[in-house]
């Protein structure tokens, strides 16, 4: 049942490169917007053009970050008489009372050294204050959720699971065949520490079919301390387009994904969605999401990562195993679902 109101939603993360979280907050208004909900999203003034909603947009103020959530969307929002702000990404005003509020994960609690320590910082800082302010906290696993609570002891009745799901737009299109011919192993990341590149490579490194490549789709980004190392040869094409993803998905003969931690994992599911097998880090949260559609290992140990690697690469019944159950994964998730949790709390909460 749609909500009787207009629902406010903080689009900051319009203004930023589409990766997880951004993802996240755009399928979710999409899917919102496709329900019949009536979406206004406040936004600075420079959105970028990947950002396409049908919906009303009010762009405004002068800056784009910090100083733009904080001051000039809190002075929108009370000469609106403060509605309701929904927040997929970053958290909005940090006293404003009357919101919902989205954590994704607390890696930056976790382990700050994975971070720029100006982020970990300003979010160690601010996230006990938003989350006990606001009306509910949504995040996207039950590990998530059990991470949060551990730091903030916030109560059970206060949270809300809202899954990732595949995107529509990532679908393969001919002109856009694999960048990368021939058997290849595929990864989609950014080089923050955590997702644990370094060892995916020297692992592979090890592996002795000379037929086989490894392809990292994705690009590095200022706010991680990542460190490269001499000896491992990065692969990596950049940053790609929907369709180019999709067939990177759809051609590998393998994709992995080796984290030290997560909220959820989109790029698992994504490449699950393409009949790609998946070898995952034995991390509790993918246990919890993947369980038995993918193959698991520790992500430090060198030889198990290169054995997974073999065991799919040469054993086809294997391959196909894990490509049925993943199949069957990812059809788990969509956005209408998560929308619709989202809906209901909303009525709850309006």
């Amino acid at each position: 049942m749609a909500t009787k109101k207009p629902i406010y939603i903080n689009g900051h993360f319009m203004t930023q490169s589409m990766t997880g979280i951004q993802r996240f907050s755009y399928e979710l208004c999409k899917a919102m917007i496709n329900a019949g909900e009536e979406i206004i999203v406040l936004a600075p003034r420079k959105v970028r053009p990947e950002y396409q909603l049908n919906c009303k947009i009010i762009k405004f103020g002068v800056f784009n970050g910090v100083l733009w959530e904080h001051l000039e969307l809190l002075i929108l929002l009370l000469n609106k008489r403060k509605p309701l702000l929904l927040n997929f990404g970053s958290p909005g005003p940090l006293f404003y009372k009357n919101r919902i509020v989205t954590i994704h994960d607390v890696s930056f609690k976790k382990n700050p050294k994975w971070f720029a320590w100006y982020y970990s910082l300003y979010y160690r800082i601010i996230t006990p204050i938003y989350a006990k302010r606001s009306h509910k906290i949504i995040t996207v696993s039950e590990f998530s959720k059990s991470e949060i609570q551990k730091w903030l002891k916030i109560s059970d009745d206060k949270f809300a699971i809202v899954h990732n799901a595949v995107s529509k737009e990532i679908k393969p299109e001919e002109q856009d065949t694999p960048i990368q011919k021939g058997k290849y192993i595929l990864t989609v990341s950014s080089l923050d520490p955590r997702k644990n590149i370094v060892n995916i490579f020297k692992a592979f490194a090890l592996n002795k079919n000379k037929d086989l490549q490894l392809i990292l789709a994705g690009k590095k980004s200022s706010m991680f301390n990542f460190k490269e190392n001499d000896e491992v040869k990065i692969k990596s094409i950049g940053y790609v387009s929907n369709s180019q993803l999709a067939n990177l998905y759809k051609n590998a003969i393998a994709f992995i994904y080796l984290s030290y931690y997560e909220g959820f994992g989109i790029p698992p599911l994504e490449a699950m969605s393409f009949g790609c097998p998946v070898i995952l880090s034995d991390i509790p949260v993918f246990k919890e999401i993947y369980n038995d559609s993918a193959l698991f290992v520790n992500p430090d140990n060198l030889d198990e990562i290169n054995n997974a690697i073999n065991r799919i690469v040469n054993n086809e019944r294997l391959r196909t195993n894990l490509i049925s159950k993943g199949l069957k994964k990812s059809q788990e998730y969509t956005w209408e679902k998560s929308a619709k949790i989202i809906c209901d709390i909303i009525n709850k909460n309006h």
